[in-house]
C-alpha cells in the first residue's frame, strides 16, 4: 500500500492499514458483497484490520438528539475531504424533514455505504467521494486493495 507520509518508505510499508466499513441498516444485498470483500482482504494480509458499523438512514443535525458521534465522524470525514481538495457531497446530503406533529428539522441523509481507510491512526481515505470530475466509490476502494501494487484511489487518479 503507498502512502503519503513524511516516513520513508520503509517505515510507512509497517503501518497498521485498517478500514471501517459504515454501512445503512438492514445489512443486506449488495452492502454484504463489500462486507465480504473486505473480510477476504483482512484474511488474505492485504488490510490489518476491518471493522463494520452501522447507521440509519438519516439522523437529525441537532447534536443533543442522540447522534452526535455520527454527526462528528462525518464532520471528521468531511474536514479530511476538505484538506484533500475533494468532496464527500453527495452522498451526504442535509434536508429538511417534516415533523408529524407539525415543524421541522435539519437531517443529514447518511450513504449506503461509507469507507473510512487508516494508516495507523491517520485518516487517508474516504469512500466514496469526488473531484471535481471524479467520484471514487467503496468499491473502487477494494478494487484499488485487490491490485498487486495497492495504492488508494484518489491518490493515483484513475
Amino acid at each position: 500500500m503507498q502512502r503519503t507520509t513524511d516516513q520513508s518508505a520503509e517505515e510507512s510499508a509497517t503501518r497498521a492499514f485498517t478500514v471501517q466499513l459504515w454501512s445503512r441498516r438492514p445489512v443486506c444485498g449488495p452492502r454484504t458483497t463489500a462486507i465480504d470483500r473486505f473480510t477476504e482482504l483482512n484474511a488474505a494480509g492485504v488490510i490489518d484490520e476491518f471493522t463494520v458499523q452501522t447507521w440509519p438512514e438519516e439522523v437529525p443535525m441537532a447534536q443533543e438528539q442522540g447522534h452526535g458521534d455520527v454527526l462528528a465522524t462525518v464532520d471528521r470525514y468531511e474536514q479530511w475531504a476538505e484538506e484533500h481538495g475533494l468532496s464527500l457531497r453527495p452522498p451526504f446530503e442535509t434536508r429538511t424533514s417534516s415533523l408529524l406533529v407539525g415543524g421541522s428539522t435539519e437531517v443529514l441523509r447518511l450513504p449506503m455505504l461509507v469507507a473510512a481507510a487508516y494508516a495507523d491512526d491517520d485518516l487517508v481515505g474516504v469512500y466514496p467521494c469526488t473531484d471535481d470530475g471524479t467520484t471514487w466509490s467503496v468499491m473502487d476502494l477494494i478494487d484499488a486493495l485487490t491490485e498487486e501494487s495497492p495504492e488508494l484511489p484518489h491518490e493515483t487518479g484513475s
